[in-house]
């Protein structure tokens, strides 16, 4: 496995060290702080993108002028989709996520590619989306409404969960008939930690705790190994180093946002999950190009 198991190991205790926080810091206080390390680390996990696409391509200057010019529209359009047809962006936004995170994390397993592998890892990822949204029914419920336009009733979203979840579990059994015990038993584990996560935090907190600790470090790992050949003191300071201007970036945009709509809650949300699908949709394709390797 690439991916060293002692990383989930410092995640498992950092999750519990954010449940903790959850109970300690005000409402507020944990709702900023979801957000900031969303729009810093959480999105400058996918600061590289571009450095990824590019290595060991000897493109021509036009070629990488035209990528780098489709990656950019394809964030603008994303972005600016959510405000024409909220619904089916959301729904597609989910779908990809949900394939991204079970990508992401099934890939130290080295699986053979099908179609029952895809349907897993998206099932899988979609199964930890709905449980989030389930287990904070009360809160998501009206975000999704406010952002959709559409009412969502609470079976909805049971029902949802329970049949993904079935169906990740019976695909599971395809799929990972050849990992060995121990590691499946660990995959459990790491899935009730998860859900106890979730039912004991709230929504934002929840999201806050799986997108950075679950996905964006074992992502970050990931990346460094595939752009400097090995993860080490040397190449996370490079790597930060070629991503810091990133983070700042939308870090001022963090700001921006804040200082005029923090009043305005549900179009804060709103542009906050309109950012993040925009860029969402290439970096799942960029990243997909290492994952096929």
């Amino acid at each position: 496995m690439n991916l060293s198991s002692r990383l989930y190991e410092v995640i498992l205790i950092l999750s519990f060290i954010g449940l903790w926080l959850a109970i300690q810091i005000p409402k507020e206080l944990e709702i900023n702080v979801g957000y900031f390390l969303i729009l810093s680390i959480g999105v400058g996990h996918g600061a590289n993108d571009l450095k990824i696409y590019f290595k060991n391509k000897n493109l021509p200057l036009s070629k990488s002028i035209l990528f780098i010019s489709i990656y950019a529209a394809a964030v603008i359009a994303g972005f600016i989709a959510f405000f024409i047809i909220p619904d089916i962006v959301l729904a597609l936004f989910l779908i990809v996520s949900g394939f991204h995170f079970g990508q992401e994390h099934f890939e130290r397993y080295s699986l053979k590619s099908s179609i029952s592998k895809t349907l897993f890892i998206t099932t899988y990822g979609l199964s930890i989306i709905m449980a989030l949204l389930y287990l904070n029914s009360t809160y998501s419920l009206s975000i999704i409404h406010d952002l959709i336009h559409r009412t969502i009733t609470l079976s909805y979203l049971k029902w949802t969960f329970y049949i993904l979840a079935v169906t990740t579990l019976l695909l599971g059994i395809i799929v990972l008939n050849k990992v060995a015990i121990t590691h499946l038993l660990k995959e459990i584990l790491y899935l009730i930690v998860i859900y106890i996560i979730f039912a004991s935090s709230s929504l934002i907190w929840g999201f806050t705790i799986y997108f950075i600790l679950w996905h964006s470090i074992p992502s970050i790992y990931h990346q460094i190994d595939h752009l400097q050949g090995a993860v080490n003191k040397r190449a996370i300071i490079q790597y930060v180093k070629s991503s810091i201007l990133f983070w700042i970036t939308a870090l001022l945009f963090l700001g921006v946002l804040y200082y005029f709509l923090n009043e305005k809650t549900v179009l804060f949300l709103s542009v906050i999950v309109a950012f993040l699908g925009g860029i969402t949709f290439p970096h799942v394709f960029v990243m997909h190009g290492i994952h096929k390797k």
